[in-house]
C-alpha cells in the first residue's frame, strides 16, 4: 500500500519562496513524528544538505525551535532534542489534557457532517498506517486528526499552545515502538471522540481525548525511565594497555 502523503517531501528540495517557513514545518513534522530521539544532537549542514537549501533558513528554524523549547542549545554550536524528565513530562500531560479536552468539547457543537467524514478519513488511513508498520505515517495522521480537531473549536490562541506541546512530545513517541500501549481498550479513543462530534456531546468528544492521552502514558514513562537508569548506571573504567616499561 502507498505511504501517507506527510512523507512525499522528504527527499524533495525545497525550491520555493519563504524558506525559513518551510524548513521550519519540515523540521516540525520531523519532530512529530518521532524521527528525532531525546538527546539526539542536530547537524545544521546535514540538515540543509537534505533539504536541499542552505544552512541560513534551517539555523533560523532551528533557532525559533529553541524558543518555543522544542529543541534546546548545547553550549555555542550544538543543537540538540531535549531529554525530558518524568516530571516534565507529568507536566506536560496535565496540560494536555487541560487544553486538547476543552478544545475538543469546545469543537463538538461546531462539527457540521463534513467536518466529521473528513475526521473518519483521517482515522482510516491511521490505522491503516499501523497495520502497514508505518510509525511515521501514523503519528503525523494522528497529529493531523487531533488538529482538525481543535481547529473545529475556532481558538486560534489555544490551538498554537496545544501545537506546542505536540512539539515536546513528538520525539517521545519512539517509545511507542518499542513499548505496548497502556491497558487494550474495545475501541480507539479517537472513535469516542468522533461519536462526541456526531452527537455534539462535548463531554464524550473530552473524554475521547483524555483516553487516547492515557494510553500513550505507561510506554512514554517506562521509556525516560529506561533512558534515566542507563544514563546513572556506571559506566565500566577504561581498560589501559601495559607500556614497555611496566611489569606483565
Amino acid at each position: 500500500m502507498p505511504r501517507a502523503d506527510p512523507h512525499a517531501m522528504e527527499d524533495t528540495p525545497l525550491t520555493r519562496d519563504s524558506l525559513n517557513a518551510q524548513a521550519y514545518n519540515r523540521l516540525c513534522r520531523d519532530l512529530k513524528a518521532g524521527r528525532f530521539a531525546p538527546g539526539e544532537k542536530l547537524k545544521l549542514r546535514d540538515l540543509a544538505a537534505e533539504m536541499g537549501i542552505s544552512p541560513t533558513p534551517v539555523r533560523e528554524a532551528l533557532a525559533r525551535l529553541i524558543s518555543e523549547q522544542a529543541l534546546e542549545q548545547v553550549g555555542h554550536h550544538s543543537v540538540r532534542v531535549p531529554v525530558m524528565s518524568e516530571e516534565r513530562f507529568a507536566e506536560v500531560r496535565t496540560l494536555r489534557q487541560m487544553l486538547e479536552g476543552e478544545a475538543a468539547a469546545r469543537a463538538a457543537p461546531r462539527a457540521g457532517t463534513e467536518d466529521v467524514k473528513k475526521l473518519e478519513a483521517i482515522h482510516e488511513r491511521m490505522a491503516a498506517l499501523r497495520e502497514a508498520g508505518d510509525t511515521a505515517g501514523e503519528l503525523l495522521e494522528a497529529e493531523r486528526f487531533h488538529m482538525e480537531v481543535y481547529a473545529l473549536a475556532r481558538m486560534p490562541v489555544l490551538q498554537r499552545m496545544v501545537e506546542g506541546l505536540w512539539l515536546q512530545c513528538g520525539p517521545l513517541m519512539k517509545a511507542l515502538q518499542t513499548h505496548a500501549l497502556g491497558q487494550p481498550r474495545k475501541q480507539h479513543p479517537q472513535l469516542m471522540v468522533l461519536r462526541g462530534l456526531r452527537k455534539r456531546d462535548g463531554d464524550v468528544a473530552r473524554r475521547g481525548i483524555h483516553d487516547e492521552i492515557d494510553r500513550t502514558t505507561a510506554p512514554i514513562l517506562a521509556y525516560l525511565r529506561e533512558r534515566s537508569a542507563e544514563e546513572e548506571a556506571p559506566r565500566a573504567p577504561a581498560k589501559h594497555k601495559a607500556t614497555a616499561g611496566q611489569a606483565a
